[in-house]
């Protein structure tokens, strides 16, 4: 009996969608994270207790050096490949200056040129709802970095699983034949 009820709970647990929304606003030094998370048809937003930890975390990033930048970005995305199987919603703003316009507008194609890939592999794999919403200015006149980001993004955790399983089969099988 408790073997079968907990092998139900398993196979809801497994099954369930899970949904994840992020609302980030950044205006200078100040941050503004705002997390919900919905579990099936149950939602709550994380205290924002919880979410001065992560403040604190993205101000401490050191990613004014480009290979420190590469890295944060590369794991970002290997995690959104894991985790990410259905995006709802994306919204981005962002206005850019470094001072300088050559600079500025150098970063701002830099940003297009990182997003585009992005969104193609998204849409490749049809895992976009909608299309998403993407608008990069940049500020000719004052260093400044303004952001706004809205997504919500979907994933099943048996789903994660079947797909890590099938990565390291992979990697087994690249192994043993390599």
């Amino acid at each position: 009996m408790l073997l079968s009820l907990f092998l139900l709970l398993l196979i809801v647990l497994l099954t369930t969608v899970f949904r994840v929304e992020l609302e980030l606003t950044v205006d200078g030094a100040l941050v503004q994270p705002v997390i919900r998370l919905a579990i099936g048809a149950i939602s709550f937003t994380l205290p924002k207790k919880l979410l001065i930890k992560a403040r604190e975390l993205i101000r401490r990033r050191d990613v004014v050096k480009p290979g420190r930048l590469m890295k944060s970005m590369r794991l970002g995305l290997r995690l959104m490949d894991s985790f990410v199987q259905r995006v709802e919603i994306f919204r981005l703003q962002v206005v850019l200056g470094t001072g300088d316009p050559f600079w500025s507008a150098l970063s701002c194609g830099g940003l297009w040129s990182i997003l585009g890939p992005f969104f193609s592999g998204l849409s490749a794999g049809g895992r976009l709802a909608a299309l998403p919403e993407v608008s990069i200015h940049p500020s000719f006149e004052e260093a400044r970095l303004r952001l706004y980001l809205h997504c919500i993004f979907r994933f099943r955790l048996g789903q994660i699983m079947i797909n890590e399983l099938k990565r390291a089969a992979f990697a087994w099988q690249a192994r043993i034949s390599g």
